[in-house]
């Protein structure tokens, strides 16, 4: 019996996730299976309206979709289609999907959980900047 595939959407911006979903050109969409990819589609985003977003991502039968950022109506419209929304997230699209399939991404995460740096090095390396 085959194992159950997850699809995950990511917007991007080069090799980093997109700051804003409602502005991406293009989008990667992950199958994952056992917690590991078997599988990538890139998708060109033509359209900025938020219905054609959402029903491409409804139509690769997206779960998750991983984020920059986007207005609380547009999440509101896509969790209603039954995607989960983690949003306010930076940083490379391969550490935020690994860290993802780890179970350590939340809302807001600047770095991909599991880099050996406590919140207090990260509060002075902000500071120093």
């Amino acid at each position: 019996m085959d194992s159950p595939t997850h699809k995950i959407a990511i917007p991007r911006f080069g090799e980093n996730v997109a700051p804003c979903f409602g502005f991406s050109a293009t989008v990667s969409i992950f199958n994952v299976s056992e917690g590991a990819v078997i599988g990538q589609s890139d998708f060109v985003l033509q359209s900025q309206r938020e219905l054609d977003r959402v029903r491409l991502l409804r139509d690769q039968e997206v779960d998750t979709l991983i984020c920059g950022g986007l207005q609380d109506r547009f999440q509101d419209i896509i969790q209603a289609n039954g995607i989960r929304v983690i949003s306010w997230v930076a940083g490379n699209v391969e550490d935020l999907l690994e860290a993802f399939l780890c179970g350590h991404l939340h809302e807001r995460s600047r770095l991909p959980a599991g880099l050996d740096r406590s919140d207090s090095e990260l509060s002075e390396q902000e500071s120093d900047s």
